[in-house]
């Protein structure tokens, strides 16, 4: 399997041209801190569409200790597909507000007759937040590690719909550790068991704190010394996984791409 960690480098000007250049000034530190560093022929993509809940007709909040309105918590859908995990597949994360988190994959093809049906048929329930793309994303191999880098497109939906523009650029960095295995069970169109019970087999721990450490280190090398203007860096790691299992592997990546894409609100 292998263990990966996410840098989100914020654009605050969100002006494509900003973030082109930051793009183009992270990759010469790629090439030039790496110089056995293989670029890989065939670019990566990424789409992420988020949904939140609609505050219900006639809700009142609580009232906290300071006697202010309590804010309301919300509950979250997530679509994200990402060429590098899946390539014919998209997941859909449920954060259902004090119930149990479910992650479900379904075929790419579906991926906008199920954005279509939660904005349109379900717009009582769903609020639709905003549209994130990497349309053209450059990969390394680099020694241990596997660096993915691409510039963040935006667009939203409804009202407040606009012109396209560029929130921040996306770092992936993964690195093998452990064993790998053949469970391809994400990719099934089932969702995930939460207690993990469906199997019965010796799981091995990975070295979290070694994996983080080399993720680190890579970032680390890749910004040396490389100025990065007003932008702010957001570190988000894949949560501790056993190697025996593809799948739990998958939903700790997607956990972690949709926390970084979900942004604020």
């Amino acid at each position: 399997m292998k263990y990966s960690g996410l840098y989100f480098v914020s654009n605050p000007s969100t002006n494509i041209d900003a973030s082109l250049s930051t793009v183009n000034t992270l990759i010469q530190g790629i090439e030039t801190s790496f110089q056995n560093a293989t670029r890989q022929q065939t670019p990566w993509s990424l789409s992420y569409r988020a949904f939140r809940d609609t505050i219900p007709p006639g809700y009142q909040p609580p009232t906290g200790a300071d006697g202010k309105p309590k804010p309301y918590t919300h509950s979250y859908q997530h679509l994200l597909h990402l060429s590098s995990l899946s390539p014919n597949r998209t997941y859909v994360f449920a954060q259902p507000l004090a119930q149990q988190e479910t992650i479900t994959s379904i075929p790419l093809r579906q991926q906008d007759a199920h954005a279509s049906i939660l904005r349109y048929q379900c717009s009582a329930l769903w609020t639709p937040r905003h549209i994130l793309a990497v349309r053209e994303g450059t990969s390394y191999s680099a020694g241990l590690c596997t660096i993915q880098i691409g510039e963040l497109r935006a667009t939203r939906e409804g009202p407040q719909s606009g012109a396209v523009s560029s929130p921040g650029i996306v770092v992936y960095i993964s690195t093998p550790t452990g064993a790998e295995d053949a469970d391809n069970s994400m990719n099934s169109g089932y969702d995930t068991m939460g207690n993990g019970t469906a199997m019965d087999v010796d799981e091995e721990e990975v070295d979290i704190e070694y994996a983080q450490t080399l993720v680190r280190d890579c970032w680390s090398t890749i910004k040396d010394g490389r100025d990065l203007g007003r932008s702010e860096v957001r570190e988000l790691m894949m949560a501790p996984v056993t190697t025996n299992n593809k799948g739990r592997e998958q939903e700790a990546i997607v956990r972690m791409w949709c926390e970084a894409l979900r942004m604020r609100g």
